[in-house]
């Protein structure tokens, strides 16, 4: 079984972990609702600031606070005299993303056993869980190869189940890419070791 190392593909294609869902408090109220936009500063009730909005994605806004990130339903915003608002302070939203991001960890490593499928992006599963070292997981490939990913690189889906941040189709080209480049650097490595082995027997 050919095993590939593709964990800087994987983070190129933006398989960090995704936002933490946090739980948030509902909007402030005698407000007018909002329509988060990328960039916007969001405040808390107070006026005082809690991050800006990193990205809009359907119904659920990504707030950064520069050192969180967290996910939360367009529902949660208002719009007051300094803008966005949110019915959280950075540190209640920076608390509620820990928490969420412990709960989650826990849950993901209790998940990540042997035989257990990992599904892309798409809802497509890409492999088994073969083996667990530590933070590295190496999976099981459809086509008879292995992949080694990084815990982190790997997440909880809506059902429960091991999930990657990309498309079935995009794993596949990331493998496919990093398993090229691995085969390219066997290649080197043998014609190095041919070369070696002819200077001494020149000698």
């Amino acid at each position: 079984m050919k095993k590939t190392i593709i964990a800087a593909a994987i983070a190129a294609a933006s398989l960090a972990p995704m936002a933490a869902m946090a739980q948030a408090a509902p909007a402030p109220a005698a407000a007018a609702s909002a329509t988060p936009t990328v960039g916007a500063k969001v405040f808390d009730a107070e006026g005082g600031e809690v991050g800006s909005v990193e990205s809009v994605q359907g119904d659920v806004v990504t707030v950064s606070t520069g050192t969180a990130r967290a996910g939360l339903p367009t529902s949660a915003f208002v719009t007051r005299e300094k803008g966005l608002t949110i019915g959280m302070n950075k540190a209640q939203l920076e608390a509620a993303v820990n928490g969420a991001k412990a709960e989650n960890t826990a849950a993901k490593d209790a998940a990540i056993v042997a035989d257990a499928p990992i599904k892309s992006s798409d809802g497509a599963v890409v492999g088994t869980v073969s083996k667990v070292e530590g933070d590295n997981v190496t999976v099981a490939l459809s086509n008879g190869s292995a992949a080694a990913l990084k815990k982190s690189y790997i997440g909880l889906g809506t059902d429960g189940s091991l999930a990657l941040g990309m498309t079935a189709a995009d794993f596949a080209k990331a493998t496919q890419a990093a398993g090229s480049a691995q085969t390219s650097t066997d290649a080197g490595a043998a014609a190095s070791g041919t070369a070696a082995a002819s200077d001494t027997t020149g000698q």
